[in-house]
């Protein structure tokens, strides 16, 4: 009997010193969350330069458009329209980039980082879906001229645009349906699961710190 109590209490020292030593500490997991942070953050910077290449790219061919066509009036001013949509976008994202390189990730202010992180990306991507919300419908209907002047070579100051306002009515329609749909995936893909990561992280640092 003594012997299985000896065993018994072996047993239980060894227990104890083996989850000892495979504790994670607060430090250790502070330290993930971190890790954590900083690799959404690269991925966040990541989707913010794609964002301003396409703005960049996009103003680029307007411009091209612009002077390539300036004889057509009507694709002029759609040529100008578009590039002055552009560039508050490419001027807002690169004021968030700018804001997130400068962010210095580390364990004692992770805290507020993550509150402002989740606070700028929620605004963001809220602005950027109603935005393009009310720009997709117009997107369209630009497209469609786009289409007529440069596959069909038509001149779009010589459109009988009594003829064009059912096709233009039915491409806002469409864009609207269709905007709302692509919108909710690429705001996803781009910035909803990097704010689901950091809500997630902050959530955690939370239980952390009341435990602690």
């Amino acid at each position: 009997m003594m012997k299985l109590d000896s065993l018994k209490d072996t047993w239980k020292v060894y227990a104890a010193q083996a989850a000892a030593a495979h504790q994670v500490t607060e430090h250790q997991i502070a330290g993930l969350l971190k890790v954590r942070t900083e690799n959404a953050l690269t991925k966040l910077k990541r989707n913010i330069y794609f964002e301003m290449i396409l703005q960049v790219v996009t103003i680029l061919l307007a411009g091209v458009g612009a002077v390539l066509f300036r004889e057509d009036s009507v694709f002029l001013v759609l040529c100008m329209v578009v590039m002055v949509v552009c560039l508050p976008f490419l001027g807002y994202f690169w004021a968030r980039l700018s804001y997130v390189k400068n962010l210095n990730v580390t364990t004692e202010n992770l805290r507020a980082t993550l509150s402002n992180l989740i606070e700028m990306l929620t605004g963001l991507t809220r602005l950027y879906f109603w935005t393009n919300m009310l720009l997709a419908p117009i997107g369209l209907a630009v497209g469609q001229l786009g289409y007529l002047k440069l596959v069909k070579g038509l001149n779009l100051s010589h459109l009988p645009w009594e003829q064009m306002y059912p096709r233009l009515t039915f491409g806002f329609f469409i864009g609207a349906v269709l905007g709302y749909f692509f919108l909710k995936w690429y705001i996803k893909q781009m910035f909803g699961d990097h704010l689901k990561a950091l809500k997630g992280a902050y959530c955690e640092l939370e239980s952390l710190e009341i435990a602690a």
